[in-house]
């Protein structure tokens, strides 16, 4: 264990320190050193809340790590935590702190009020030393500050509980610079402001009213003690971003902290907003003596209600034709003439007004009116005023207003109509900007135009000149052009106009579309529109294809096949050099090629027959033919020629290509000579096998006739010699057999000369039934099981004749080639797959490996020998298959089964 007092040596182990740091709570770990108490370790916590880094307390005595704030003369905090160490350490206890104030040094370097509970419990060793202090401070400081606050509150609102409460504006400034100690509602509203402006400098919230004398006024009521009072003081107020001229009553008393000061520490004013009554009485002074000649006379509204509940006592013909309730509303209730007021506040401002005596004046109010039997809705200009009498009691009301619907509504079109151009021009896609006056100041300006000059924000130009905002087009063509429009009020336009631009810190030249249209007032032309499209990408794109053009006309010219470009009509414009120097054709003066002079003769109007059907069906041209040379012998060309067409589909152009295949056509010629000759040889031994079966078969007769005979006249005896009738049997099986390789011989030859076969609608479900009546002799006898999964309605169009031979061949195989230790089972079957039928033929008989399914389709090939056949049917399978464009496909595993897909194409 390391003695409490070896300093630094004595820091905990790393994986202690580890463990130590990593504790949920604020920890410091002291060495019990007095006066230093150095810190050992802290934890990840306390770091956190103090904002310090571990390397900057740790090592250091907790009284430097967190030193005293020089500022304040409260000491408590570090006594208090020295007083608490040095107790945990003599007396070996755990010390509870009391709250205290400990300040820290924040990030920017200045000192932050804090407050804190702390523990300080000694960590002693076996024998009783101490060999650490654990100090565990809470930041209770939140705690601390709101509880202050409620304190403040509290204290203010008893003490000025009375005033807050007041319906009259009730305000407080103590000290010289007027701090706002007090402001209840009432004076918030009428100011514009928040209790934000409490604890600051009245004139700072108020900058405007400074020189309006209120400084003067507060400082004299505070210095000389003596009272202010003003009547319809005039005060403007800046609210909602403009001037506001109010008139109030109000009074600036001294203010006394304490019973008994002679000094006032501010000043306690009270204040009424009576501008409403200045206006109104004002009017009512300026127009008394007119004024019932011109309520009558007015073509505005003008009515008189008396009494609380408002009854209409007057009401001009103005007045009766906007409401729309006829002439009879004189003595009826406000309220009952006009119920669809209701819930539109209108009942409640006669109500304040009648009983307060403050006039109401509403500007642009909407109103729902019901006239004509409809709720439409109207705004006014209307004020409710009171009337006064003798005694200064309120017994009336007058209302007078102006319909200002139409005003309105023209306002909001104007307004949106001027909203759209404004967004209009935003929106545009390209660069608009307004120009005004001789001096070309600058207005207006969009996205576009503002990306264009280069600049950020619009306060950048907008109220600028021209060569201010724009120095770099100082003695550039583009001033004098605007100039000329200004002085000749014509509209000029200039197309790819080189216009050097400010970007990026660097002068850059610019390739700009430009239309300067002059603006008219009053037959004077005031300004220019400016509208701009930056082509200078286009421009120079255009450039890099001319120079692209070009590279790939040297290109097609030391390209050795021959390459021509065609108009959308299919007239040439364009060879390369290969065919001059191959038929030493040339342009013609109007810029196209009389092409067709190249042609041969025989091929002109083949040529020209194709070249004009891809022309007007707009698809690719090819086409074979020869093309003279310049020494009058021809080659053979492939012409090829791709459309050109733009974002609509429209072709621009054609583009082609004339390859010289010469060599291949001969080759081509050739080879097609040969396969000529080899169906020749094809058809002659068709002819032969079909020739030699036939001329057989009388022989074959005979011979089997003769053995007929020869059977009939040798006698009993000679019958009896097993060696005779072994001999006469294998004859006449192998006479059986010839005839039977005759007649398969007869079926090829037939099957060879069917290169095209009567096709019909054949459903399938019917011939496989059909050919299982064929064979049920054969199907009773090895008891095989048929599933036909096939849809009666399947059909296919092909030979009945041919399809019928396939579903018989496969099917009576399937059965033939059986198993014998099971029983024969085969399942039939035909989808649709993408652009074939598939018929299926699945068994489960004696199987085939590999090399026999090599040779499974040869004729007379056969692999089992228990079972008659001549090994043609699969040939002929295959041939039927193969001459209807389809395929076979075959599965198979000696001893489980054989699967048999026949694609027949739809």
């Amino acid at each position: 264990m390391p003695h409490a007092n070896s300093g630094r040596e004595s820091i905990p182990a790393p994986d202690l320190q580890i463990v130590f740091n990593s504790l949920s709570g604020n920890y410091l770990l002291l060495q019990p050193n007095p006066p230093l108490f150095t810190i050992l370790a802290v934890s990840d916590e306390q770091l956190r809340i103090t904002g310090y880094e571990r390397h900057e307390v740790v090592g250091k005595s907790i009284f430097e790590a967190y030193p005293v704030n020089p500022e304040t003369d409260s000491t408590t905090g570090p006594s208090s935590l020295r007083a608490s160490l040095e107790n945990a350490l003599s007396n070996k206890v755990l010390d509870q702190m009391p709250m205290v104030r400990y300040d820290l040094i924040n990030a920017a370097g200045e000192f932050e009020e804090r407050y804190w509970k702390a523990s300080n419990k000694p960590v002693l060793d076996a024998e009783g030393n101490v060999l650490y202090i654990l100090h565990s401070p809470a930041e209770i400081t939140e705690q601390v500050v709101a509880e202050r606050k409620a304190a403040a509150m509290r204290e203010i609102e008893k003490k000025y509980s009375l005033f807050m409460q007041a319906p009259v504006a009730v305000c407080i400034v103590t000290g010289l610079e007027h701090i706002v100690e007090l402001a209840n509602e009432e004076i918030l509203s009428i100011l514009g402001k928040t209790s934000e402006i409490i604890g600051k400098p009245l004139f700072e919230s108020l900058p405007e009213t400074a020189s309006q004398g209120f400084r003067e006024l507060l400082d004299q009521v505070r210095d000389v003690g003596q009272p202010f009072y003003a009547t319809e003081y005039p005060v403007t107020l800046i609210k909602d971003g403009k001037e506001v001229l109010r008139y109030y009553n109000f009074v600036y008393q001294p203010y006394y902290a304490n019973a008994g000061d002679t000094v006032a520490a501010g000043v306690f004013s009270v204040a009424h907003d009576v501008t409403e009554q200045v206006l109104a009485r004002r009017k009512v002074e300026e127009s008394e003596q007119q004024l019932r000649s011109f309520i009558e006379s007015s073509h505005h509204p003008i009515g008189v209600y008396f009494g609380s509940e408002m009854r209409i006592q007057f009401a001009n013909q103005a007045l009766k034709d906007g409401l729309g309730k006829g002439n009879d509303i004189v003595g009826k209730l406000y309220k009952d003439v006009l119920p669809e007021l209701e819930n539109q506040q209108v009942f409640e401002q006669l109500e304040t007004v009648y009983k307060t005596g403050v006039p109401f004046q509403a500007k642009n109010h909407k109103l729902d009116l019901v006239v004509g039997g409809e709720l439409r809705t109207h705004y006014f200009d209307f004020s409710f005023t009171p009337l006064f009498n003798t005694a200064g009691e309120v017994y009336g009301v007058i209302n007078t207003g102006a319909d200002v619907t139409e005003l309105n509504l023209a306002q909001k079109r104007l307004e949106e109509s001027d909203a759209r151009f404004r967004n209009m021009i935003k929106q545009a896609p390209v660069a608009i900007a307004f120009t005004w006056g001789d001096d070309m100041v600058i207005e207006n300006v969009n996205a576009p135009m503002l990306h264009m000059m280069g600049r950020e924000s619009a306060d950048e130009v907008n109220g600028k000149k021209l060569v201010e905002a724009l120095p770099e087009v100082e003695g550039q063509a583009v001033l004098e052009v605007v100039r000329q429009v200004l002085h000749t009020g014509k509209a000029i336009s200039a197309n790819e106009q080189l216009v050097h631009l400010l970007k990026n810190g660097k002068v850059e030249p610019h390739y700009l579309d430009l239309s300067y249209t002059p603006l008219m007032e009053e037959g004077e032309v005031s300004g220019v529109i400016h509208v701009a499209q930056d082509v200078t990408e286009q421009v120079q794109a255009r450039k890099k294809i001319e120079q692209s053009a070009r590279d790939l006309q040297n290109l097609a010219d030391a390209m050795p096949q021959i390459v021509w470009i065609a108009k959308p009509d299919g007239t040439v414009t364009y060879y390369n050099k290969r065919v001059s120097e191959f038929s030493g054709a040339r342009q013609q003066p109007d810029g196209s090629w009389h092409w067709e002079s190249i042609l041969i003769e025989e091929d002109e109007q083949r040529t020209l027959d194709t070249w004009n059907e891809a022309v007007q069906a707009c698809t690719p041209y090819e086409i074979e033919h020869r093309l003279r040379m310049s020494d009058g012998s021809y080659r053979w060309h492939l012409s090829r020629a791709l459309p050109q067409f733009d974002s609509n589909g429209r072709v621009t152009g054609w583009f082609g290509t004339a390859t010289d295949v010469h060599e291949r056509k001969e080759q081509q010629e050739a080879l097609e000579e040969k396969n000529r000759h080899l169906v020749s040889i094809n058809n002659d031994l068709d002819n032969f096998i079909y020739t030699a079966s036939h001329d057989l078969k009388a022989p074959i007769l005979n011979i089997e006739g003769l053995l007929a005979l020869l059977f009939d006249e040798h006698t009993a005896a000679d019958l009896r010699s097993t060696e005779t009738q072994a001999i006469l049997k294998r004859m006449k099986s192998s006479v059986e057999r010839f005839k039977k390789t005759i007649d398969s011989l007869t079926e090829v030859a037939k099957l060879q000369q069917e290169n095209v076969f009567n096709t019909e609608q054949v459903h399938v479900a019917e011939v496989i039934e059909e050919v299982m009546l064929d064979l049920a002799h054969l199907l009773k006898s090895s008891e095989a099981v048929v599933d036909v999964q096939v849809a009666p309605d399947t059909a296919i169009r092909f030979s009945s004749k041919n399809l019928r031979s396939i579903v018989y061949n496969l099917l009576s195989n399937a059965i033939k080639y059986h198993a014998t230790n099971r029983t024969p089972h085969v399942q039939i079957s035909c989808q649709l797959v993408g652009k074939y039928h598939v018929l299926t033929f699945a068994d489960n008989g004696l199987g085939m490996t590999p090399s026999q399914r090599e040779g499974l389709f040869t004729m007379f090939k056969r692999f089992h020998d228990h079972v008659e056949g001549t090994g043609i049917g699969l040939y002929m399978v295959k041939k039927v298959v193969e001459n209807a464009d389809g395929k076979i496909e075959v599965e198979s595993k000696v001893n489980v089964g054989t699967t048999f897909r026949i694609y027949l194409p739809v």
